[in-house]
């Protein structure tokens, strides 16, 4: 009887510690994977804005003819570098839950959102000396899309996040436009008339996306769930898990 008490003793203590160092050993390799995720995603992040920035400089320094060579290969990569990071910070955030990077993302949301209003207002200047030609033109709308692409893209990698604040410097900078738009054309003398169609455009453009970021109407709705769902799995197997321990 003694001998069976302590191999029933025994057998029941050694599972237990078995148990707790899985899941001591589970909880450190998902903080680990948390970190490692992170700081992949935000190198990649981090590369792709800077090389977007530097892209921009050289186009307004230099002028668009000196950089067409090579210029679809320089904006593939840093796209494909972009949705990388982005890809590795939605499963950090999404998958292993990590809860420091979505405010280091939100400080990001936000210097993009600077960058694309300085963007805009240097364009605006642009558009009224009205030295441009039809390239330059779509290489300007092209950047504020692009600008404003990433913008989106960051929101996204964040649940519940309210892009709506961040509508309303865009809308401020569009209201300068259509200023700068009338003294242009009706103070000024001998403007070119026909230019009057750009200017419209990119404020058309900015003002339909600032204003839908505001109504916050759920145009993003969709994308967001697919997203949600992509991971949904995720979180039903960590739940069947903590369930049967």
């Amino acid at each position: 009887m003694t001998t069976t008490q302590k191999s029933l003793s025994k057998d029941s203590v050694f599972p237990e510690r078995k148990s707790h160092t899985m899941r001591k050993n589970g909880v450190d390799t998902r903080g680990m994977l948390s970190v490692a995720t992170m700081f992949v995603s935000l190198a990649s992040l981090t590369v792709s804005m800077g090389g977007a920035t530097k892209l921009i400089f050289d186009i307004f320094d230099d002028g668009l003819a000196d950089n067409l060579d090579g210029l679809s290969v320089k904006v593939t990569v840093l796209a494909l570098a972009f949705l990388f990071g982005w890809g590795v910070g939605l499963v950090s955030i999404r998958s292993f839950g990590n809860l420091v990077y979505p405010l280091i993302i939100k400080i990001y949301i936000w210097v993009c959102l600077g960058a694309v209003g300085i963007l805009y207002i240097k364009i605006i200047q642009k558009l009224y000396i009205q030295k441009y030609d039809g390239m330059h033109f779509w290489a300007y709308l092209m950047m504020l899309l692009g600008g404003l692409f990433v913008l989106i893209f960051l929101h996204l990698l964040i649940e519940d996040h309210d892009l709506r604040p961040f509508s309303i410097p865009l809308l401020i900078v569009s209201v300068v436009q259509l200023l700068v738009i009338v003294s242009r054309y009706v103070f000024d003398p001998n403007p070119n008339g026909w230019m009057v169609f750009a200017d419209f455009t990119i404020f058309i453009v900015m003002i339909s996306v600032s204003a839908l970021m505001l109504m916050h109407i759920g145009i993003l709705s969709p994308l967001r769930n697919q997203i949600s769902k992509l991971f949904s799995p995720n979180k039903a197997s960590e739940t069947n898990e903590v369930v049967e321990e």
